[in-house]
């Protein structure tokens, strides 16, 4: 294992010493392959307005690694102000969470398009947003240095919240790019122990050329929080009597106060592909161009978790009334203290050839196989025993090693104009996978509506997924099980419609689950036999009066059981502002947004697990959250200002995500977002 990390950080750190050799083989002195996208900054000031020095041009491109690494999908540079002042993550991501409220939090969307198919560590699932994932990582090309900084406030100072983000990236040569991305949320909270620290760092390399190309990325994110539990009576949110006593929500008594989660995450990868053969194209009946006949690649991940879970006295949180059953009902390591740690390290390999679809001029599609292959290494508590000599609990782990290997292919065509198309299997034939299996496909095109063009697509896929290890077997101070669940079988289809001359997309999904695994009510994973019927449809419009601007996106849901998933019927989210430009330079919007969504039993929360989890003790929702704000750009920078929840208190104080935790009370933030381009 140490071994393959070290040859993989060798090939990482020292790529460019080969990287002089390899452009001997490239011949070319352009730009990265016109897959990928680009973002033109604005021109070179010249205040002498008669400099003779020749001017570069100041162009940002940037890309994905998508189907399985296999190749490189345009992404669009965040420099737009629309929308700028959605700070929080996990709203840029989806419209309704569940969530414990403070920036940096755990959270959970809560519609059907983000349900996960394939499970991961169990106990990072809902810091996701936080923890990222190669294939949602961004490379880069550009002419000139480019730095964004970001930095985003919210008061009062002993209830601060802050939000700080560098980006840096710069080509060596034409073909090699570096950089590197921080990012930072502290936040003390609004409540009582309710602070994070989170953390994130990002060291990529791409090189990219007509016969090698290389990326790389060394990742490592930490998520600090206080875990208070929820609130002690959610009636000092409901009377406004009560919460005036209080004099401030930070008064308001929680039930832990000492409780504390941390998760450190590591992560390694290296993508490398070698282009081989050659077949000459012509174009335009007359330029020749010699392309590639197929491309060999391979793909290393080293993906290192850590989750602990500390309570330093139990004592504090025992309950002396019989009747009232104190939060955990059972200690099966230690009485006096909780200290739960569990360990999770997953290696992955991934060998595939493709056959490049422009080296296939007359059936017009490129194909690919691979073979992929899985280690993991896991820990995790295991029943302790008293030291006769000091009567200190002397801490035990057991550990559990099993590898799976999985065969695939792909069918796709992702050039041309007018449809897109990809078919894909994979198949696990061996380990602990062995059995689990997934068929894909999907399509694009486009077509003229009148004037316009219409864009339409369809998805749909088959699987068979395995429960994550710790799904099925737990040990710790306050939980243990040890379950045989049945692989989930998810059958997903999708489709919709986008028109963005006209600014609308419509889109559906329905899913069927089998054997669905949820956290029932006493916070423990349970399978249902019953097949669970999803179904979402979700519109998104921009309307345009003159000046005046509306940005829409509702979501209306059905599920067939909300007892094993809840989800709210309608969620939307609407943001609505005047546009225009002062003094010719400063464009600004200013307006409101508005949260909602329909009222359901929105999940509870287990600290010592971090999972959402079944309640039927009341239902959420039906409240909604206004949000005035004021965007600016000016040049390279855009600022925000916002008034979050201006609304508090009305129409009435049922105001929470879930149970025990209320949404933050109102307040003034603000955020600014630099770009820099030498």
């Amino acid at each position: 294992m140490k071994k393959l990390v070290l040859i993989n950080i060798f090939l990482l750190v020292f790529s460019g010493l080969a990287i002089g050799q390899l452009r001997q083989l490239d011949g070319s002195q352009g730009d990265i392959r016109s897959q990928q996208g680009s973002f033109q900054g604005d021109g070179a000031d010249d205040p002498e307005g008669g400099s003779q020095q020749p001017v570069i041009p100041r162009e940002v491109k940037n890309w994905r690694l998508v189907d399985d690494y296999s190749r490189s999908d345009t992404v669009a540079v965040d420099t737009l102000y629309t929308g700028f002042q959605v700070y929080n993550p996990i709203y840029r991501r989806s419209i309704v969470n569940v969530t414990t409220g403070n920036l940096g939090a755990p959270a959970k969307s809560m519609l059907v398009e983000d349900l996960p198919v394939e499970h991961t560590f169990l106990f990072s699932g809902n810091l996701d947003y936080w923890l990222t994932k190669p294939q949602e990582w961004i490379y880069y090309n550009t002419r000139t240095p480019y730095t964004n900084l970001y930095y985003q406030y919210n008061g009062p100072k002993r209830r601060s919240e802050e939000n700080v983000g560098v980006l840096f990236t710069q080509n060596i040569n034409p073909f090699w790019n570096v950089g590197f991305n921080y990012r930072l949320i502290s936040s003390v909270g609004k409540y009582q122990a309710q602070s994070t620290e989170n953390r994130k760092f990002r060291f990529f390399s791409s090189y990219s050329g007509k016969k090698y190309s290389i990326h790389g990325s060394f990742f490592y994110g930490k998520t600090d929080q206080y875990e208070n539990g929820g609130l002690l009576d959610d009636e000092a949110i409901f009377d406004p009597g009560i919460y005036d006593e209080y004099g401030q929500p930070e008064n308001i008594p929680v039930i832990f106060m000492d409780a504390t989660s941390r998760i450190d995450n590591y992560k390694l990868f290296v993508n490398q592909k070698f282009s081989f053969g050659e077949i000459t194209l012509t174009r335009n009946d007359s330029v020749k161009e010699k392309v590639p006949l197929a491309t060999l690649g391979h793909t290393f991940e080293y993906d290192r978790y850590r989750r602990t879970y500390h309570i330093d006295d139990l004592s504090l949180y025992l309950s002396d009334d019989e009747d009232d059953a104190s939060f955990y009902s059972n200690n099966y390591i230690d009485d006096s203290s909780t200290n739960d740690s569990v360990y999770s390290t997953t290696i992955r390999n991934i060998v595939q050839l493709q056959f490049n679809e422009e080296a296939n001029p007359f059936l017009h599609f490129g194909m690919r196989v691979y073979l992929l292959n899985e280690s993991e290494n896991l820990r995790w508590p295991a029943p302790s025993e008293i030291d006769e000599d000091t009567e200190e609990v002397i801490y035990h782990q057991q550990s559990e090693q099993r590898t799976a290997t999985a065969i695939g292919g792909q069918l796709f065509k992702t050039q041309g104009e007018n449809f897109f198309y990809n078919m894909g299997l994979r198949v696990w034939f061996q380990g602990h996978k062995a059995g689990d299996s997934e068929i894909s496909g999907g399509f694009d095109s486009r077509f003229r509506v009148g004037r316009d063009t219409a864009g339409l697509f369809a998805r749909g896929s088959i699987s068979i997924s395995s429960p994550d290890f710790f799904t099925e077997k737990y040990y710790s101070n306050h939980f243990e099980w040890n379950n045989n669940f049945d692989p989930e079988k998810t059958v997903r289809i999708r489709g919709g419609i986008n028109i963005p001359t006209r600014r609308l997309q419509l889109t559906g999904e329905v899913r069927l689950i089998n054997d669905f695994i949820y956290w029932n009510q006493e916070a423990m994973p349970e399978q249902t036999n019953e097949v669970l019927n999803l179904v979402q449809l979700k519109l998104k419009k921009h309307f345009e009066l003159w000046n005046l601007h509306s940005r829409n996106e509702i979501a209306y849901q059905v599920t067939s059981n909300d007892k094993v998933m809840p989800l709210p019927n309608v969620a939307l989210f609407s943001s609505n502002y005047y546009e225009n430009i002062l003094f010719g330079v400063l464009f600004f919007q200013i307006g409101f947004d508005v949260r909602y969504h329909t009222s359901y039993y929105a999940p509870d929360y287990m600290p010592a697990t971090g999972q959402f989890f079944i309640q039927r003790e009341r239902e959420i929702g039906n409240y909604p959250v206004v949000d005035p704000f004021a965007n600016f750009h000016l040049k390279r920078a855009n600022i925000f200002v916002k008034y979050s929840h201006v609304n508090q208190g009305w129409p009435e104080n049922d105001y929470f995500y879930t149970i025990g935790y209320p949404i933050n009370p109102k307040g003034l933030r603000f955020g600014v977002s630099w770009n820099f381009y030498d």
